[in-house]
């Protein structure tokens, strides 16, 4: 343990040692015999989730406490319809998808399907989203189209991430975590007296760990990683009219992504009897592959900050009550995300002398050998990003006619620029890359490269893209009956965007800069009708579109693919949903049947070749989504509380027009797009058919020392493919996972403050599963992440409030 841990710790052990113990009156017993009541924002104003026609999913202060949430994808396994997982070579990059509308595409032109939010600011990008988030409040999840109030490209749903205001009073809350792996964090909240009309909240959190891989050449420790992230909060009423709402934030990371492993390598490239043998480094390099998860990597860089991830964010918030039952808000902001990547590798094997060629100029002319002992990745890459974006908002909500008539209307613009240079080097089999130099009677023919592979550098592959969106969206909701309200929302979107490729296409001496620009433009209504049978009992029905905007291939491999926009999407969701709180609400029972319609999906189209790893996106067809979800939270006895929830989701490829793939070669079948659907090539990308949770606690009655809490959950997700057709060899097989925890709350402390200790576990079974694959097909391997193992930790919280 480093030696500022142990004191950090040592201080946290004198705070628990001074607490007051002395005999004092029985707490009073604080358990509720009830289901307490959740409040959510999910349509804009604060109300109860009970009460809220939507299938959300909410998770307050407590819950995400228990489960041992620091950033938004630690709810998804509690989240019925829901992933999110890290993607290859990132430790920052989420790949996000809600009831099988995902998307995995990293380039920044290509819009999500998942909008997330933080305190009402749309974030652009899943790329980078993986940032830390303090003063955590709630966690919003919302499935289903969600346009008419949340912003653009929300045909999936969204995360609405929710934060702590300031509270007006001095408070101070220290937390430290020590956890496997020395992993450890620090998080600490500050928050200042009202001075006047003025109140400040002030946090920062730093955090590192250690990886779980380990470098076979060096020795050195893969995946480990460190992070700071600080907020600061300004909340200013200057009149009981007016409320002005300020925060800054901004996340670093820096971390080592050397722990994608190699699990396959196509056995054409590695075969001396196939025409395409890629020689002695593919027969190594396939030696070095499996199926299982290893310990040790065939990697060569090691160092943490080998990646970077910095955030910048700024949000302004002004609300004006300008009448009775009337509010006008406006919600400006100004974000911008800057990514650095020296080294992205997905395994290094040495190089025999006369096995590999190279055809980058980096060891002299076309067809220089590589010299013997060269440790050469199969596969590596360089990416420098940058994003800004600018957002304003104005909504005006209130009700009318003696709340009659409720409403919620905005006018909504976002601006963002983005740019991205990734250069990229590989090795191909030499018959691939220079297929003259192996094919007899041409003039270059070359024997002796038979049976060889080559070293392809690809230094020019840029792109950036300037977007404009502007939306006028609304939501009226008529209370026609006592226990009737009909809602009817709408949308107005348009998408101009501008997009820059600077590329070679495969020839380093025809780099050009190709400039286009389209425009897309949208009305998506929707229409909710809320019944409520009684207290205890409501149903809606909701029928509801969905749109996404089209774009630009800025991985093409041709002129004409990139200057060929892919259109918009669209989806038509129809969703009947129960909520119900019984037995004395003893029993929360939510749940949702839906059935999508899906219209000219855009969908990844994979190519691989000399020109290197790109990927086209194609309107491939039509699917329809089936399924349904369940939570349910039930209070047995006092002290006791029983939370589980499952999802089902079905997709039936309607049609699905894109070039097929072989999925054993990988390469094209064909040289035309066709109608692959129904052939059983397609899974559930992003989608396990079946996930469901469980989580048994037990609180105890509060005692002069404390109260203790313990808790059980275990999670179960079902198989995923990551790829439409190219999935045998990076699927994530079905998985159960166990975690515990122990909490120790209301412990007195020294200046009247409380401590917190907890102790966890995560993955108590120690379970090997994959998180994350790409097969890079004709390149001729395919690559997985894995879930974190067992793991284990030490909590400690010190809060004092005046």
């Amino acid at each position: 343990m480093k030696k500022a841990d142990t004191k950090a710790l040592s201080v946290l052990t004198a705070v628990l040692s001074s607490a007051s113990l002395t005999a004092i009156a029985q707490p009073a017993d604080n358990r509720s015999a009830t289901i307490e009541e959740v409040i959510v924002t999910a349509q804009k104003v604060e109300e109860s989730l009970q009460d809220t026609p939507v299938s959300v999913s909410a998770f307050g202060a407590e819950d995400l406490q228990q489960i041992g949430v620091s950033e938004a994808k630690d709810v998804a396994n509690f989240t019925p319809g829901l992933t999110m997982r890290k993607q290859s070579a990132s430790q920052d990059n989420y790949a996000i998808g809600i009831r099988s509308v995902a998307s995995g595409e990293t380039a920044l032109a290509i819009d999500p399907t998942v909008g997330i939010y933080q305190d009402g600011v749309y974030i652009a990008r899943s790329t980078g989203a993986a940032f830390d988030i303090v003063d955590l409040k709630r966690i919003e999840v919302l499935r289903g189209p969600q346009g008419t109030l949340f912003g653009r490209n929300t045909i999936g749903g969204a995360i609405n991430v929710v934060t702590e205001k300031p509270k007006g009073e001095f408070a101070f809350r220290q937390a430290v975590t020590y956890a496997a792996r020395d992993s450890r964090s620090y998080h600490t909240t500050v928050d200042t007296p009202a001075w006047g009309n003025v109140a400040a909240k002030f946090s920062m959190r730093t955090a590192k760990h250690d990886g779980q891989n380990e470098s076979i050449y060096t020795g050195e420790q893969l995946g480990n990683g460190e992070s700071q992230a600080y907020r600061l909060a300004v909340n200013w009423v200057p009149s009981e009219t007016v409320m002005v709402d300020y925060v800054y934030d901004k996340s670093d990371r820096q971390s080592n992504t050397a722990t994608t492993q190699l699990v396959h390598v196509r056995p054409t490239y590695a075969s001396p009897s196939s025409p395409t043998y890629g020689g002695q480094y593919y027969v190594d390099a396939a030696a070095g592959a499996s199926a299982d998860r290893l310990s040790k990597l065939y990697m060569t860089s090691s160092d943490v900050d080998e990646t970077a991830s910095d955030i910048d964010g700024h949000a302004v918030t002004v609300s004006w009550d300008w009448a009775e039952n009337s509010t006008v808000k406006s919600i400006s902001s100004y974000r911008d995300w800057t990514s650095l990547s020296r080294a992205t590798e997905f395994g290094s094997f040495p190089v025999t002398f006369g096995t590999v060629y190279d055809l980058s100029g980096t060891y002299g002319p076309v067809f220089t050998p590589v010299p013997g002992g060269t440790l050469l990745p199969i596969f590596a890459a360089q990416r420098n990003s940058f994003q800004k974006q600018l957002t304003q908002e104005f909504q005006v909500v209130g009700t009318m006619f003696s709340e009659f008539l409720n409403y919620n209307v905005g006018l909504y613009y976002f601006e963002e620029q983005a740019d991205e240079d990734n250069p990229q080097s590989f090795i191909l089999p030499t018959c691939l890359a220079a297929s003259a130099v192996c094919t007899p009677g041409n003039p270059g023919f070359n024997a002796t490269l038979i049976g060889t592979a080559s070293l392809i550098g690809r230094p020019d592959f840029a792109y950036s893209t300037d977007n404009k969106s502007l939306a006028l969206y609304g939501q009226f909701t008529l209370n026609v009956a006592p226990d009737l309200d009909l809602t009817f929302g709408y949308r107005w979107t348009k998408d101009d965007k501008e997009t820059t490729l600077t590329n070679g296409f495969g020839n380093p001496s025809t780099v050009q800069t190709f400039v286009d620009d389209n425009d897309w433009t949208k009305f998506t209504p929707s229409f909710t009708a809320d019944y409520r049978f009684s207290d205890e009992i409501s149903t809606y029905f909701r029928i509801a579109t969905g749109y996404r905007s089209g774009g630009y291939n800025v991985r093409a491999s041709t002129e004409a693919d990139f200057r060929t926009p892919f259109d918009e999407e669209n989806i038509l969701s129809y969703e009947l949903g129960v909520k119900s709180d019984l037995f004395d609400r003893k029993l929360r029972l939510n749940a949702a049947v839906y059935h999508t319609e899906y219209e000219d999906r855009q969908v990844a189209q994979f190519s691989a070749g000399s020109g290197g790893a790109s990927t086209n996106i194609v309107n491939a067809g039509e699917n329809v989504v089936d399924g349904f979800e369940i939570e349910a939270v039930y209070l047995p006895f006092i002290g006791a509380r029983v939370i589980t929830t499952y999802s089902y989701i079905d997709v039936d490829h309607k049609e699905f027009i894109t070039t097929k793939v072989n999925p054993v070669t990988g390469f094209p079948v064909g040289n035309s797009n066709v109608d692959i659907a129904g052939n059983g090539a397609l899974d559930n990308t992003y989608a396990p058919q079946h996930q469901a949770s469980l989580a048994l606690e037990y609180t105890f009655a509060p005692k002069e020392w404390g109260q203790l809490t313990l808790r059980v959950d275990t999670t179960f997700t079902d198989e995923i493919s990551f790829h439409p057709q190219l999935n045998l060899y990076d699927e994530s097989n079905e998985h159960q996972l166990v975690n515990a925890r122990a909490t120790i709350t209301e412990i007195p402390a020294f200046m009247d403050g409380t401590l917190t200790v907890a102790a966890w576990g995560k993955n108590l079974e120690n379970k090997e599963y994959r998180d994350f694959g790409i097969d890079f097909g004709q390149l001729g391997f395919a690559v997985s992440n894995w879930g974190e193992l067992r793991s284990w930790g030490l909590d400690f919280i010190y809060q004092f409030n005046r």
